[in-house]
């Protein structure tokens, strides 16, 4: 099945509505929030757990697979998980749970959301807000401040080169620390936040029509075959797949 129809793209948040496709084995490193509006939708989780859901909350770094009846619709909300609101809504812990538990969670969401006259993506920060309900910013650890300023540096060189080395020294660190820090504090590695930088990068470029080999550079790839599988890792899809019969905004 295809992915189609409209994606939404605004700091922090990308959000899809349409036809709901399948994809395979992958982890995205964003928490993701899908609502099934019409068909059926199955989610397998990491341990070959699978269900059919109506609405999932999947944290970043979750393995999984989807698979979509025809004429199956619906809304993939992904938000960065670097993020307050991201931080609010990922698990704290390294266990990140279950096809069950992500099911349950989704339900509880979408029941103490009121739809009302919002647009798409006012609903998906109204669900945000009900999914961190009593976990305000305030309780949250304080990012370390080298990690802090690394996020703000990082996305203004993802086409670059970028190594874990020249970063840390830019934000005066080891690169040591700084590596567990990343995993620490956001659950990620620094590679896999990388690689996350230039997927989102290579997609603003491909919405605009760019060719495959033209997004690969322009993100910091080193060909189309790298953002292929980093597409397929991230997504369960290939490039083209996730972006060809979509309308970008």
């Amino acid at each position: 099945m295809t992915w189609s129809g409209d994606v939404h793209m605004q700091p922090g948040i990308l959000m899809f509505t349409g036809a709901v496709g399948s994809a395979h084995t992958h982890a995205h490193a964003a928490v993701q929030i899908m609502i099934v509006d019409d068909g059926v939708v199955a989610v397998t989780d990491g341990n070959g757990h699978r269900e059919v859901v109506r609405s999932v909350v999947i944290p970043s770094g979750a393995v999984h697979s989807l698979s979509a009846s025809e004429g199956a619709r619906g809304r993939a909300i992904y938000v960065d998980s670097t993020i307050g609101m991201g931080r609010r809504i990922q698990p704290p812990e390294s266990d990140l749970g279950g096809v069950a538990e992500w099911s349950n969670r989704g339900r509880t969401a979408v029941a103490m959301t009121d739809r009302g006259d919002d647009s798409d993506l006012e609903y998906a920060a109204r669900l945000v807000d009900s999914l961190s309900e009593g976990k305000q910013p305030s309780n949250l650890r304080d990012l370390h401040p080298a990690l802090e300023h690394a996020l703000t540096i990082l996305p203004e060189r993802r086409s670059g080169p970028i190594t874990l080395a020249d970063t840390a020294a830019r934000v005066s660190i080891s690169p040591g620390r700084l590596g567990r820090i990343f995993n620490d504090q956001l659950q990620m590695s620094f590679s896999t936040y990388i690689r996350w930088l230039r997927l989102r990068r290579a997609m603003e470029v491909m919405s605009s029509g760019a060719s495959l080999t033209t997004s690969a550079h322009e993100a910091g790839f080193t060909d189309s075959a790298h953002l292929n599988r980093i597409c397929h890792s991230m997504f369960g899809l290939t490039p083209s797949a996730a972006t060809g019969d979509l309308t970008w905004n």
